[in-house]
């Protein structure tokens, strides 16, 4: 299950130290009244995310003037909320922490980052657990807007989780297949219903980032959206084509990270390019090309 791995590695890597080039999105207003408040941000985790890491990155957006509360989609104390045991029972768990968030803030709503699996237990819990009224913005960082095609692959072939992730299912909740598995599947019945009559729900805005650099949550394509709705889908490489963006440790990068802001402070939308890409020559974008298919399990 290559999607619910979690991002440890990518804090640093080679033009970190270079001064930052800001690139802009073209399809961007200027920024619009209605998000001159800051309201508090929750970042819904990665699956199997661990608090430092969620820590880290709610540290590293204060910097940048948000105030953010990380909720853990897994509490290893809790085996129930395992990434491979199911994606809705986390999403049930949010209504809770967000009335803790509005009164601990005294905002009647929040804004939303979340990252990976976070992107299907975030909009589970919009769309199933009366969580829309409660929300602004969501940033949805290679979210799996679309399901996931590993998951996808693994009910296929009869075995999901596959054997490769057993020891990952914690004892006593395993079955096949699980219903994370069923939960997450690109093209099945759960991840339909979610996405219909439309992805985006009315009421509010969302920005989809992704990176044609997915290798855990490809294609990339799975990662933005699609019909109507509020929502502005952004590629990092078409604004730092010389970026490099793993999926693993996207939360941590600083040039995410002021794209993130930037979404979150309502637009224009852009990305502080840690590596600059000089007019004529190749890029980073142009030398990689991106995978068409999910790799086969």
């Amino acid at each position: 299950m290559a999607t619910l791995l979690s991002p440890f590695g990518g804090q640093a890597f080679a033009g970190d130290a270079q001064p930052p080039v800001v690139s802009d999105s073209p399809s961007q207003s200027p920024q619009d009244d209605d998000f001159k408040e800051k309201l508090p941000v929750v970042y819904i985790s990665g699956s199997n995310e661990l608090r430092p890491t969620a820590d880290l990155f709610a540290s590293m957006m204060s910097k940048r003037g948000f105030d953010v509360h990380p909720f853990m989609v897994w509490e290893p104390t809790r085996p129930e909320t395992s990434p491979y045991v199911t994606v809705k029972g986390n999403s049930a768990r949010i209504p809770e922490f967000i009335e803790k968030v509005k009164k601990e803030t005294g905002s009647d709503k929040v804004d939303v980052v979340t990252y990976s699996q976070g992107g299907l237990v975030t909009r589970y819990w919009l769309k199933d657990f009366d969580g829309a009224k409660d929300v602004r913005t969501v940033v949805s960082l290679s979210g799996l807007i679309k399901g996931s095609p590993y998951q996808t692959q693994a009910l296929e072939k009869g075995e999901c989780p596959p054997a490769s992730a057993d020891a990952l299912v914690p004892p006593g909740f395993k079955k096949n297949p699980t219903d994370a598995c069923l939960e997450m599947a690109e093209g099945g019945e759960e991840v339909t219903r979610l996405n219909t009559p439309a992805e985006a729900l009315p009421g509010i805005r969302y920005v989809n980032i992704t990176t044609r650099q997915e290798y855990d949550a490809a294609p990339y394509q799975i990662n933005l959206m699609d019909g109507p709705g509020d929502y502005q889908n952004v590629i990092t490489q078409d604004l730092c084509p010389n970026d490099v963006v793993p999926h693993l440790g996207m939360t941590l990068l600083p040039s995410v990270q002021s794209l993130v802001a930037s979404a979150l402070d309502g637009g224009p939308l852009k990305m502080e390019c840690s590596i600059p890409a000089p007019e004529g020559l190749p890029t980073v974008d142009s030398l990689v090309p991106p995978l068409t298919e999910a790799p086969q399990m």
